[in-house]
């Protein structure tokens, strides 16, 4: 396993960073296109669930990439103060997207983490 920590602002501005970021990492791991697609969406909506709601944007994410021979883990933590509201019609979208995409995902509320797994079912 290979293990890549990103810490990066928690800006909207650098989402193609952290899109394009992520894409060349899972792409190590021979995901087709459908699927990287996927997984940037995925990873998409997980800053933006963050960054609509935790306010606070002075310690940006922490973005740990875990590469296995056939599947990758990725977890966001927001480093900043607050937090996390239940779950309401505005944050219930993100959280459906990322359901139907994800192999696998878990929120953390109290630690401000969202971690998921996509699984290469071709290796």
């Amino acid at each position: 396993m290979d293990n890549i920590i990103l810490k990066i602002p928690k800006k909207i501005q650098y989402m193609s960073t952290i899109r394009l970021t992520t894409s060349a990492l899972v792409n190590i791991n021979q995901f087709n296109v459908d699927e990287i697609e996927d997984i940037k969406v995925i990873i998409s909506e997980i800053c933006t669930f963050f960054i609509n709601n935790i306010e606070n944007d002075t310690e940006g994410f922490e973005i740990t990439y875990e590469i296995y021979t056939n599947k990758v883990v990725i977890k966001v933590v927001d480093l900043n103060e607050g937090t996390l509201p239940s779950i309401d019609t505005k944050n219930q979208m993100s959280l459906m997207i990322i359901d139907c995409l994800a192999d696998n995902y878990n929120i953390d509320y109290k630690n401000k983490t969202i971690t998921f797994e996509k699984i290469n079912n071709r290796r």
